[in-house]
């Protein structure tokens, strides 16, 4: 016969495993969500690189501030978005050299 009795096995391990899959999944998501969210107003939508990138990580923001992410996610949407706008100034320049 067995000793094992049911609810007694330790599952901590199991849940961090769990968090750390659903932390991944929002994060991915998120960050997904947003450059699709920003491609689809640039280039679908046919607004400005500006106000895509505003829009957008405006959009990130809300998102981050419901789903309760921390600072690291408003962070990173930030770096994203000046990256973003660098990127897009680069791009805008060289266009207008031709």
């Amino acid at each position: 016969m067995s000793t094992y009795e049911r609810g007694t096995q330790d599952i901590s391990h199991h849940k961090d495993t769990y968090k750390l899959m659903m932390d991944i999944t929002i994060w991915s998501g998120g960050l997904l969500g947003a450059n699709i969210l920003f491609f689809t107003l640039l280039f679908g939508a046919k607004i400005a690189w500006f106000p895509s990138l505003v829009i957008s990580l405006v959009v990130a923001i809300l998102v981050g501030m419901f789903l309760k992410r921390g600072a690291a996610w408003h962070g990173v949407m930030i770096a994203m978005a000046i990256f973003a706008a660098i990127a897009s100034m680069a791009v805008s320049f060289l266009a207008g050299l031709g």
